[in-house]
């Protein structure tokens, strides 16, 4: 057990954990309740969906200049201020009349207010604690986040089916005036020296990560979106930005971002192995609620209730995960997650046609639920533990901003896996029938069907639909490979971890 300090030690855990628990659920919250704001706010679907992704883009943009604004500000302010600015962006979103005034407070000032927020949580989380301390803190933030993210289409569900969903934006809200009123729990950690602000390089960094996660955003295996061009262009001004980074601090001077931070092996790997959990995470909260409402027919409410196995599990295990520090090393509790992961992802994959229920996926999310607690419990931890106290802010900045990346590249991509593999087992099941029907053929029919051109008539829906969960299910064992392998690439990245308490390395 962690030995005491003083009372109330966990004030700040806990004000860094509510503010986690309202910046992840927002998303997975409104997923559930599309719908809604398409009738509330006389809009479309893809209006909705572009609120949604624009909330990400920017969070992911403004990520390190959140992260560094701490060193000009100190760290209280910087969180106070982005608390206030996420605090009247969630207050607009709860009243929003329409579409755009939904996109100035989602989208904008909710994604400014959570990148100055998100990379202090974890700046005040390594100055607060130390120790099993720290690594019980990081394992019940961590846990928080992807538990938030579970929940989300309970709380979401709940609210738009039984009162509104505007209430899901009013309870962040409340929550936002709760931490102001309790802002005396955190102590300033103001600047050790006078720094002049990279405004070059914040704006190429900025900029680079919006085309990137812009691209990644972009993907759809039906569209003709200029995907390749974006995602070089974002690359381009990152390579820019390094270059420039570089060049600064050889000069003397402040850069936004200190490239030396990379040549910890703990850091660089922690992020990357970090990143490949995050995409399964990402695939597995978009994939199961699409498969549960198209072929399962459960509603918001029940998708958020099948998905309690993979949240309880998800919670308990990132607590609890610290403990088994006892017996392994950060690195190998690490590789159990992911072994355990990848053995929930396995009977998923094994699980999924036309007659799984939530009942039936439980034992999968169960054991996925659990090695992503493992996983969480000590990764951030580790990672962090490869930047010198200097640059914890700026590492932060860059550990959350792969975060997420990817989230973005898990909705992404195996969206994509999805509708292509619905493509491939509807054509393979058309062509069975009818051999002179092309692949592309079948894909023309989609768009067109997508494009409400071709009327189906009455009488044969109800083969249609079976056909199509086929593929859906079908799909769904291919979304779950995809996992599986960037599972084993962040398994074999780990392997590059140090083993031992000297972590710096």
């Amino acid at each position: 057990m962690p030995e005491k300090k003083k009372p109330g030690k966990w004030g700040v855990l806990t004000m860094m954990c509510f503010a986690m628990f309202i910046m992840t659920i927002d998303t997975t919250m409104m997923n559930v309740s599309i719908s809604a704001l398409v009738a509330d706010l006389h809009t479309t679907v893809e209006g909705i969906q572009l609120a949604i992704a624009l909330y990400a883009l920017v969070m992911a943009a403004f990520m390190i200049i959140g992260a560094k604004i701490a060193d000009f500000w100190g760290t209280k302010k910087t969180f106070t201020v982005g608390l206030i600015i996420y605090g009247v962006g969630t207050t607009v979103a709860t009243l929003s009349p329409n579409l755009l005034v939904l996109l100035i407070g989602w989208s904008i000032l909710e994604g400014i207010g959570a990148a100055m927020m998100m990379p202090v949580t974890v700046t005040y989380l390594t100055k607060e604690y130390e120790g099993k301390d720290r690594a019980f803190a990081f394992g019940v933030w961590g846990g928080i986040a992807g538990a938030a993210a579970a929940f989300g289409p309970i709380i979401g569900g709940f609210f738009t089916t039984y009162i509104t969903w505007r209430l899901g934006f009013g309870m962040e809200a409340f929550i936002v005036v709760g931490m102001l009123a309790k802002m005396n729990i955190l102590r300033d950690y103001p600047p050790t020296k006078k720094l002049k602000f990279d405004l070059p390089g914040a704006i190429l960094s900025a900029t680079g990560l919006f085309f990137v996660t812009l691209s990644i955003l972009m993907i759809n295996p039906l569209g003709e979106a200029p995907v390749l061009a974006v995602m070089t262009l974002g690359i381009l001004i990152l390579l820019l930005f390094v270059h420039r980074e570089r060049k600064l601090a050889r000069s003397g001077g402040d850069p936004l971002v200190h490239m030396h931070l990379f040549r910890s092996r703990v850091f660089t790997v922690g992020n990357l192995v970090s990143i490949f959990f995050q995409i399964t995470l990402a695939g597995i909260m978009f994939t199961i609620p699409v498969f549960l409402q198209t072929v399962a027919g459960y509603n918001a409410m029940d998708t958020g209730l099948a998905l309690m196995p993979l949240s309880v599990s998800m919670l308990v295990f990132s607590i609890y995960g610290q403990k088994l520090l006892k017996y392994l090393t950060p690195k190998h509790i690490i590789q159990v997650g992911i072994v355990m992961a990848f053995i929930g992802l396995y009977l998923l994959m094994t699980e999924f046609s036309v007659y799984s229920t939530g009942l039936t996926l439980a034992p999968g999310m169960v054991f996925y639920g659990i090695g992503l607690g493992l996983i969480f419990s000590q990764i951030t931890n580790l990672a962090m533990s490869g930047a010198s106290k200097s640059e914890e802010a700026e590492a932060s900045g860059v550990f959350n901003s792969q975060k997420q990346l990817g989230m973005s590249l898990g909705t992404a991509f195996i969206g994509a896996v999805l509708i292509m593999g619905m493509i491939n087992s509807i054509t393979r099941m058309v062509q069975s029938q009818y051999p002179e029907v092309s692949k592309q053929q079948v894909i023309d029919w989609i768009l067109r069907i997508k494009q409400g051109e071709i009327q189906i008539p009455p009488e044969y829906l109800p083969q249609i639909n079976h056909l199509t969960n086929i593929a859906l299910a079908e799909a769904m064992r291919s979304a779950m490979m995809f996992m599986m392998l960037s599972l084993i690439i962040g398994g074999v990245l780990s392997f590059f971890l140090p083993g031992t308490k000297n972590r710096k390395k």
